[in-house]
């Protein structure tokens, strides 16, 4: 049943008149007429009485108005609900970011963005593989990454320079810098955020062969391990940021980064918030 033609009814029987109510509601009375006799169809019920009078309402139609009258308050109440739904929902920008940038700028980039646009607010996850499915399935609206999976629609942000990392007894003197090739002679410790997909694909460009410990450990735990004598690693500056007293670090003698950048839904649904994001984010002034 179409409840925008209870509506009319409603307000018909009120008016007492179908061409009062057409003009008022812009309908031609042919047109509303048709309307009215349609909804009684659909019901298989007479609801009004026609004639020189104008119309009032049968006795089944005096029985169900009040019905009416409750289903036209509850359909608006649904639309009321509804409304605040879609306007909650376009203020909430749902971010997927990798750990070091979580650690670093991101807190900065919003505190600054929220300032700005105080209705918005956000949603954080931290991921590395899984964001890019989630992008797709429309979980999240925006994925802060790097670009370890090359993608067309990947936007970069800025260049995040790796660095050797090395135990502190490491024969290397102050300021030289570590020969990248070295790393074929050397046991790698592997980072399980991410970072071995940017090494090793940036590593192939030199066609360096990594020589892997049997180890996918966090950043964190990366750096306790050289730290320990276990190996050595490449981690970017992001990770090492106020992170590397236990260990030494090297810049490398062959240019070594990843660009970090977005990536967000394009698409007709895509609110208001998201946009105003990612221009705010195009524009920030990155500290790396």
């Amino acid at each position: 049943m179409d409840v925008n033609k209870v509506k009319v009814l409603i307000q018909a029987v009120e008016n007492g008149s179908l061409l009062a109510t057409a003009t008022k509601l812009g309908y031609t009375q042919a047109g509303l007429s048709h309307m009215m006799k349609s909804l009684e169809s659909e019901l298989g019920i007479t609801l009004l009485q026609r004639g020189k009078f104008g119309i009032k309402l049968t006795d089944e139609g005096k029985r169900l108005m009040p019905l009416f009258k409750e289903l036209a308050v509850i359909d608006k109440k649904l639309e009321t609900e509804v409304e605040l739904i879609l306007e909650q929902k376009a203020s909430i920008i749902r971010v997927a970011a990798i750990a070091s940038v979580i650690r670093t700028w991101l807190p900065d980039v919003m505190v600054s963005f929220q300032r700005k646009y105080p209705e918005i607010s956000f949603e954080i996850q931290e991921s590395d593989g899984k964001m890019y499915q989630w992008l797709d399935q429309g979980t999240i609206d925006v994925c802060i990454t790097s670009n370890m999976i090359l993608r067309d629609d990947f936007i970069p942000l800025v260049r995040d320079e790796f660095f050797a990392c090395l135990p502190k007894e490491y024969p290397l003197e102050a300021g030289a810098k570590f020969p990248l090739r070295q790393i074929e002679e050397e046991p790698f410790i592997c980072s399980t955020c991410g970072n071995d997909y940017d090494v090793e694909r940036l590593l192939s460009d030199y066609d360096i062969q990594l020589k892997k410990q049997n180890t996918y450990v966090d950043d964190n735990s990366v750096i306790s391990m050289v730290s320990r004598g276990f190996g050595i690693s490449l981690l970017p500056n992001l990770v090492l940021r106020n992170n590397h007293e236990d260990i030494k670090i090297a810049e490398l003698d062959l240019p070594c980064y990843r660009m970090i950048g977005l990536l967000y839904g394009k698409s007709a649904n895509t609110s208001p918030a998201v946009k105003k994001f990612v221009t705010f984010l195009k524009k920030w002034q990155f500290e790396i």
